[in-house]
């Protein structure tokens, strides 16, 4: 069976070192176009931050978004899965009480916090193109779906913020997704998920679907597709799960990979 859905993720996947994308991924999906390959980009980032890297064919990608909360086909938003707010107001209060982390409230209008701190904003408006400064966070859950809560930890967030915020994971799914960030989202809800949308809406399989990622909220979207590619670059826990290896992010892993598949 031919692949006809390729996913993969931005950050230390698509994305070089420096945050830039292959100058040869645009062409590529246009060429997967005209074999009616279907191209989704699923990130922890928000949509605005997706569509805002890619404007040049923006209507041409499917966007997995907020690691999976949030899906959107090219314009067309297909999926929302709001926390309940009970959950958000719990997770704030402890969030609140430890040093040097941060969170953010992320919304299908935009992005949240709270906090003016320069290094925190400089790492938040990476990801985030609508991130609005507000007083008190409480207030946001009156006036947007929160469909993830997003914690920046200022040193380690494997050692510091997800062991702070694992006891979650009972009633939401907690999931560390870079070496600063943790992410909590409702149970189910992941890359990997929101891949079996994609599939049951476009009638894919697994043996038709690849993927590409680097970090462990990438877990689930590899466990759901035959062609899962960890990038040499990625955590060692993911690599256990994947049946293929890609070249590093800076070695244009993923246009490399694809080119060999498809021979191109």
């Amino acid at each position: 069976m031919a692949v006809k859905l390729i996913a993969a993720d931005m950050d230390g996947t698509l994305l070089d070192s420096n945050k830039n994308l292959s100058p040869h991924i645009f062409d590529l999906i246009k060429k997967l176009k005209e074999k009616d390959v279907k191209f989704a980009i699923a990130s922890g980032r928000q949509y605005f931050n997706l569509i805002n890297n890619f404007q040049e064919i923006k209507d041409e990608l499917i966007y997995i978004s907020d690691n999976g909360s949030i899906v959107y086909d090219k314009a067309k938003s297909i999926y929302v899965d709001e926390i309940n707010k009970e959950e958000v107001i719990k997770v704030l209060q402890d969030v609140r009480k430890i040093k040097n982390i941060y969170p953010i409230l992320c919304g299908v209008k935009s992005a949240y916090v709270e906090n003016d701190n320069e290094i925190f904003l400089e790492n938040a408006r990476m990801y985030y193109a609508k991130l609005e400064i507000v007083d008190d966070l409480m207030n946001v859950l009156e006036k947007d779906k929160i469909c993830k809560l997003a914690v920046f930890d200022m040193e380690d967030a494997e050692k510091n913020a997800y062991k702070a915020l694992e006891k979650y994971n009972e009633n939401l799914l907690v999931c560390l997704s870079g070496h600063n960030w943790v992410d909590l989202m409702n149970p189910g809800v992941n890359k990997g998920e929101a891949i079996k949308i994609l599939q049951e809406n476009y009638n894919i399989s697994y043996d038709e679907t690849m993927a590409f990622g680097d970090y462990l909220n990438d877990f689930e979207m590899m466990k759901n597709c035959k062609y899962s590619y960890a990038m040499e670059n990625a955590h060692p826990k993911l690599k256990e799960v994947c049946n293929y290896r890609a070249k590093s992010n800076d070695e244009d892993g993923v246009v490399e990979a694809i080119k060999e598949y498809f021979q191109l």
